[in-house]
C-alpha cells in the first residue's frame, strides 16, 4: 500500500509505502515546484523498474553474462481510445544477438506489464461522515 500525504508546497505529495518515502509534484507550468516525478512519471517508472529487474533476473537465470541494463520509458497518452508504452531496453555487455532476442521475448512477461494489461477497477473506499 501506497500512502500519499499533502506536502507544505502547492501539489507536492509525499509517498510512503512503510520503509521509503519520494515525493511527487506537478510542472511548474502547472502550478507546482517541478522538482519531482510527476505521477505519471510514476507509472511510466513502475514498467521501466519492472522491465530492468525483470531482465536482469532472466539474464541470471540463463547464466549471461552482462554488464548493466538501461530501460527508457515514455508513456503516449495522445490517443483518446488506448494508452501507449514506449520502451527501448538495452543490454550492455559481450551478449550475441540470439541470446538477446530470447531475453526480450521472455521480458514481454514482466509483472507490472500484466498488471496494465488487464481490466482496470477503481473502488472508493473513502468514509464520508
Amino acid at each position: 500500500m501506497i500512502i500519499s500525504t499533502s506536502g507544505s508546497e502547492a501539489y507536492i505529495t509525499e509517498l510512503f509505502n512503510g520503509t521509503t518515502k519520494i515525493y511527487s509534484d506537478v510542472a511548474d507550468d502547472k502550478g507546482g515546484s517541478g522538482k519531482y516525478l510527476r505521477p505519471h512519471d510514476l507509472i511510466e517508472s513502475a514498467y521501466a523498474s519492472c522491465l530492468n529487474i525483470t531482465t536482469r533476473m532472466i539474464l541470471d537465470s540463463m547464466n549471461l553474462a552482462y554488464d548493466g541494463v538501461t530501460v527508457k520509458v515514455e508513456l503516449d497518452r495522445s490517443n483518446e481510445v488506448k494508452t501507449i508504452f514506449k520502451y527501448q531496453i538495452d543490454i550492455s555487455g559481450s551478449i550475441d544477438k540470439k541470446n538477446k532476442e530470447v531475453v526480450l521475448r521472455k521480458v514481454m512477461n514482466c509483472p507490472v506489464k500484466k498488471t496494465l494489461s488487464k481490466q482496470l477497477e477503481f473502488i472508493n473506499e473513502s468514509s464520508i461522515i
